[in-house]
């Protein structure tokens, strides 16, 4: 995937999961239609916060000199944090601000910065572009949970 493809599917995904999300009540966006699985509300918020910690890496990468990424348990994190107590409305506000920040930023970065590196200690040495494409990987596996939810949520 190439630099471009990748800002415009990270500018895209605001649009892409309220387009998923749209016209749900706050129970439906709260319900758990998988035993195991998060709900739509759950999954923004671990998108949400995805975005957050790729633009702190991306952001890392360019000023410091091939840093240690900071890993983060996102079952720990889910937890902590109460994403099934969080408002939906702002879920998605933040979710959309943080997602446009990180394309804003990765559009801004030059070629060299773009190339920068890093080490993520659970994945080994990384650049800001790599790891922007593997969000966008990252990103598509989530949205495809969140159809599949939307769905059984269509057929209850």
């Amino acid at each position: 995937m190439n630099r471009l493809d990748i800002i415009a599917t990270i500018r895209g995904v605001p649009d892409l999961i309220s387009d998923i999300c749209a016209g749900l009540t706050d129970e439906q966006m709260r319900r758990r239609t998988q035993d195991g699985e998060w709900s739509l509300l759950e999954l923004a918020c671990h998108l949400r916060d995805s975005a957050i910690e790729e633009g702190l890496r991306a952001r890392r990468m360019v000023e410091e000199d091939n840093p240690v990424l900071d890993p983060y348990d996102q079952e720990m994190r889910a937890a902590a944090w109460e994403y099934q107590g969080d408002d939906p409305k702002k879920v998605m506000t933040s979710l959309r601000a943080y997602w446009t920040g990180y394309a804003y930023q990765l559009d801004r970065f030059s070629e060299t910065e773009w190339d920068r590196p890093g080490v993520h200690p659970e994945t080994g040495p990384v650049t800001v572009g790599g790891r922007a494409e593997l969000e966008v990987e990252h990103v598509q596996t989530h949205v495809a949970q969140m159809q599949s939810a939307r769905a059984a949520l269509a057929s209850a």
